[in-house]
């Protein structure tokens, strides 16, 4: 029976679903499990959760965790990580440092001085585990999905021989839901896409041979589908080809958008900071899981979108599949170097993992590309010799930096970021050549004086916002039902305040008993909560199941009801009836927590 060790265990959502996604084959239900982490109460919390799950598969897998990464990898199939080392604080020095000089990110875990700090810190956790890997599982595979990840594979890549694959959802995640804007199921199309991890392009998107794209550049005129990928989907006019991670990333990928100021970046809807009020939003979550995992009881698995299952299996039963990975070129695109870590069709079978060829790709997706290609090589090159300079040219060649600060300024913030993450970082040694450091003599800021920054200016916004409603006629009946039918009611659009209150003054809304409807859109299927404020009495329905059901006329408070829930892939509807009544004040809102992914 096959031993998979997670490493980085800590991340207890992402561990509890990759080990559903395992268990779902019968072939491993009787599979060992080893989860590692530096966290002990974190990883308590995995290996509680990850028992609810097989309770609920009823599987009898052994479930073990422990510190100690070198006793989790021995003897072990596969090997999972899942790490990002410095966690929340390094991030925060990863932001605002670069605020300071005018460098402003969504994610900032990719590509960029974010991704590029993000790496080198991570850089001493793989030396070690490929060290590890080759004392105590030298058979084994690594599948890593930890960012930034074409980074952390081209590392990997120059220091062992251990068969490895960097895994992302965005591929297949992003093509599920180009065939919801196009109504078609995913399942009956076909697609091939390339790139590098990303910033992947979908090359053909067709069904029964027919080509899918001009449908895709007609539905982009609709405002409801433009809306939800403003930046993607002004990528795809301008390149011809759409995009595989989300606008917020590809937001600070190119120079197109945030360098030109607030109102291109309000146009666009970008959200600046966004990946810090994620980590806020994680924080929250982990206090909720810390209590359930401590019961005894069996929690329903639905098989998510990851590809790490998928390989295992294939491997180990030598069951041919084909998976998006990231892996050294080796010629599979042929106008990208050969040493470059790409994302492309991947044949997986007992032999291992394989590349298929996709050729050339088009020349202005290659153009998009190729700062971070040259990006990526910098900072290995920085990292395997010590050599700052190769850290300046690195963020020297990164689109968003260069369109932000003149090439001092990037010198300085090298310099500032390399003091302020200290210990955590490889030793970087004097340039050669002559080519100058800023010269400064930067101090380390504390982890609390960074917190702080952040929580002086953060802004009250980890909810998703629920503002496009539309409202049913009147209804005669006196109370509020206990379902609904929705395809049965006569809509017309109503619009919530920016704070997503629907007030029961708005012409479109009458006495008596209404019911406003809305949709939510998610890439992946949550675990999430659905909040309600209300100021008269409302139920609450999402996708035709009641989540909330409140009586009684009060004050309006934002978020005063909670019900957790869970949100499947693609569009959601919600339900509220309500009560209506035309004093001052009355309404609802309703918020979603964004996604943590």
């Amino acid at each position: 029976m096959i031993k998979v060790a997670v490493i980085g265990a800590g991340s207890v959502v992402f561990t509890k679903n990759l080990t559903g996604d395992i268990l779902s084959y019968p072939e491993f239900k009787n599979a060992h499990f080893c989860y590692m982490d530096i966290d002990a109460q974190r990883l308590k919390v995995a290996e509680g959760l990850c028992r609810q799950i097989a309770k609920g598969l009823g599987v009898s897998p052994t479930i073990e965790g422990t510190l100690d990464q070198k006793k989790a990898l021995d003897g072990a199939d596969f090997v999972i990580t899942t790490v990002q080392v410095g966690g929340f604080d390094s991030t925060l020095v990863d932001f605002d440092i670069p605020r300071k000089y005018g460098l402003h990110f969504t994610i900032a875990d990719t590509t960029g001085p974010g991704g590029i700090f993000r790496a080198l810190r991570t850089f001493p956790f793989f030396k070690q585990l490929m060290s590890d890997m080759e004392s105590v599982c030298p058979k084994a595979t690594l599948l890593n999905y930890s960012n930034p990840m074409s980074m952390n594979m081209l590392g990997i890549s120059r220091i062992s021989d251990i068969p490895a694959v960097g895994l992302c959802h965005s591929v297949q995640g992003t093509h599920s839901q180009l065939m919801r804007y196009l109504d078609e199921k995913p399942e009956e199309t076909n697609f091939i896409c390339a790139g590098i991890n990303h910033m992947a392009f979908y090359q053909t998107l067709e069904k029964n041979g027919e080509d899918l794209y001009p449908r895709l550049f007609e539905a982009m005129n609709d405002p409801k589908v433009y809306n939800t990928n403003k930046v993607r989907f002004e990528l795809m006019r301008r390149l011809g080809y759409y995009i595989t991670e989300s606008s917020e990333h590809n937001a600070e990928y190119c120079p197109y958008f945030i360098p030109h100021g607030p109102e291109e970046i309000r146009t666009y809807d970008i959200p600046i900071d966004e990946y810090l009020r994620r980590c806020d939003g994680i924080v929250d979550t982990f206090e909720k899981l810390i209590e359930s995992s401590k019961e005894d009881k069996a929690i329903e698995h639905n098989k998510s979108h990851e590809y790490g299952s998928a390989i295992i299996h294939s491997i180990s039963t030598n069951t041919p599949t084909v998976v998006y990975g990231n892996m050294p070129n080796n010629g599979a695109i042929s106008n990208l170097p050969d040493n470059a870590i790409v994302e492309a069709p991947t044949l997986v079978d007992g032999n291992g993992l394989q590349f298929t060829n996709v050729g050339d790709l088009p020349t202005q997706l290659i153009g998009y590309m190729m700062p971070h290609v040259i990006q990526h090589e910098l900072y290995v090159q920085a990292v395997l010799t010590g050599r700052r300079d190769h850290l300046y040219q690195a963020c020297m060649n990164d689109p968003l930096t260069a369109a932000s600060m003149p090439l001092d300024k990037i010198v300085e913030m090298v310099d500032e970021m390399i003091v302020c993450h200290g210990d955590l970082l490889p030793e970087l040694k004097a340039n050669p050549r002559g080519i100058p450091s800023s010269g400064i003599d930067f101090k380390a800021t504390s982890a609390e004086e960074f917190r702080q920054r952040w929580e002086d200016r953060k802004p009250d916004d980890n909810d998703i916002i629920l503002k496009d409603w539309e409202v049913s006629q009147v209804h005669d009946e006196e109370s509020l039902k206990d379902s609904i039918n929705v395809e049965n009611l006569k809509l017309t659009g109503v619009q919530a305040t920016i704070q997503g209150f629907v007030s029961f003054e708005e012409e479109q809304v009458k006495e008596g008993v209404q019911y406003f409807v809305t949709d939510l859109e998610s890439v992946h299927q949550r675990e999430t909560q659905i909040k309600l404020g209300c100021t008269d009495d409302v139920k609450v329905w999402l996708n035709g199941d009641k989540v909330i059901d409140f009586a009684g006329i009060r004050e309006f408070k934002a978020n005063e009801n909670e019900s957790d829930i869970l949100i499947k892939e693609g569009w959601n509807k919600i339900v509220v009836a309500a009560k209506t009544n035309k004093r001052d004040s009355s309404g609802f809102a309703v918020t979603v927590p964004k996604a943590d992914f």
